[in-house]
């Protein structure tokens, strides 16, 4: 090999490590749905999951490596008005070597059109986020997710075209689109089974490469009792990284107050 080409392979090699690096969410796998809590109702949802299959090695801006990281997340939220809701996320992380670890925080609001559209319903969620450099390299960040979703009988469908926008690091303000989406069928009324798909295509108007992208499908089980609803999905990447992953998010939601 030429000094020249020496040269350019380790040019090559530097752009390749200085690049972003595009992924999801790791703390919430979650379809949002477009309903929000009554008016002076709290309820808590729990988010875990865990990553059988990810990365090694720390990335270039210094984040851990993925693999056998447990994500444990705590949401608290209230209803404001019949078509406001509150929340926040609570965010930690266990390392495989059972060190337990702050993944930051998020706040949110949502607000839903008040008034079904026929089967569809509508919402907007907006967050601003504050995640360990260790997990996201941006450290400050935030999130427009747009919700459609509607309900024909048992067959039920959500879509959020997800717009996530950094707020530090070196691609500051530069959105990206992670749209998210889902499909179930209600066995019975307390019994569905779905499918999840969740992609990062990067920043929009500069895609990544297909090879790039982020892409995983979810198979998942919805259970929906009268003061408790749990999602339970096993996911596989089918690009990017990660492969298999766990994960269940338990919500809590408390009987409507006396009236």
């Amino acid at each position: 090999m030429t000094r020249l080409h020496l040269a350019r392979w380790l040019l090559g090699v530097g752009v390749a490590l200085a690049s972003p690096a595009f992924a999801q969410d790791a703390f919430e796998i979650q379809v949002y749905d477009s309903t929000t809590a009554d008016p002076g109702t709290a309820g808590l949802e729990v988010h875990l999951n865990h990553f059988f299959d990810g990365t090694t090695t720390p990335s270039p801006q210094g984040e851990v490596p993925t693999e056998h990281l447990t994500h444990l997340t705590f949401e608290p939220h209230l209803g404001v008005t019949r078509w406001w809701e509150l929340g926040c996320y609570l965010q930690t992380v266990l390392r495989p070597d059972g060190h337990w670890d702050s993944g930051g925080f998020k706040f949110r609001t949502k607000f839903r059109w008040p008034e079904q559209l026929g089967p569809v319903g509508l919402a907007l969620n907006i967050e601003v986020s504050r995640v360990s450099k260790l997990y996201e390299a941006d450290g400050w960040g935030s999130e427009l997710r747009p919700i459609v979703d509607a309900r024909w009988g048992p067959l039920y469908v959500s879509f959020n075209p997800i717009i996530d926008i950094p707020l530090a690091g070196s691609d500051a303000w530069k959105p990206e689109f992670q749209p998210a989406e889902k499909v179930s069928v209600d066995l019975n009324k307390t019994w569905a089974l779905g499918a999840e798909f969740y992609s990062n295509f990067g920043q929009i108007g500069h895609p990544l490469p297909g090879s790039e992208q982020v892409h995983r499908l979810f198979g998942a089980v919805d259970i929906s009792t009268r003061y408790l609803s749990i999602n339970l999905g096993v996911g596989y990447g089918l690009s990017g990284p990660e492969k298999w992953i766990v994960k269940a998010i338990v919500g809590i939601h408390p009987p409507e107050p006396e009236k």
